[in-house]
């Protein structure tokens, strides 16, 4: 299956892409609303909730904005791998720690049940104070790169 076959497929599968796909897939987080397939042998993730896809679209919207200036990145379009899973799971341990979760925790359970709760707390995804949700993002460390033999 070429690249362009393996896109218009998952497209055509996958109608409403999870915005943590890549931290599902890492197995650092979880969700209630996610929805992993596969197609041609990879994985992928969807969301079962239109509103709650809205929500976490626009919460890591608001993140990448901010982490763009901290990780000193000035392009236009999607972040380096590397970078993203850096903001999906440091941002999503950074919420959870911020709402009063567990401090050493490194797996999040529940995204949706982050994303309501920062809601309820701060009322919209705007009012997050990123500035502190900004140090676990920095400081998750990825997995280090494989050396070949």
């Amino acid at each position: 299956m070429d690249e362009e076959s393996y896109k218009a497929a998952y497209q055509r599968i996958n109608t409403a892409p999870c915005a943590f796909e890549k931290g599902i897939l890492s197995l650092k987080c979880s969700c209630t609303f996610q929805h992993q397939f596969q197609l041609a042998d990879r994985h992928g993730v969807g969301c079962t909730d239109a509103l709650m896809q809205q929500n976490c679209c626009n919460f890591l919207a608001y993140l990448r904005k901010q982490t763009r200036f901290v990780f000193k990145i000035n392009i236009d379009g999607p972040l380096p791998h590397n970078k993203e899973i850096k903001v999906q799971n440091g941002g999503m341990l950074g919420m959870q720690r911020l709402l009063g979760g567990d401090e050493g925790a490194e797996i999040v359970d529940n995204i949706s049940a982050l994303m309501l709760k920062s809601i309820e707390v701060y009322g919209d995804i705007e009012s997050i104070p990123y500035n502190r949700v900004m140090p676990d993002v920095t400081g998750y460390k990825t997995r280090p790169k494989r050396q070949r033999k």
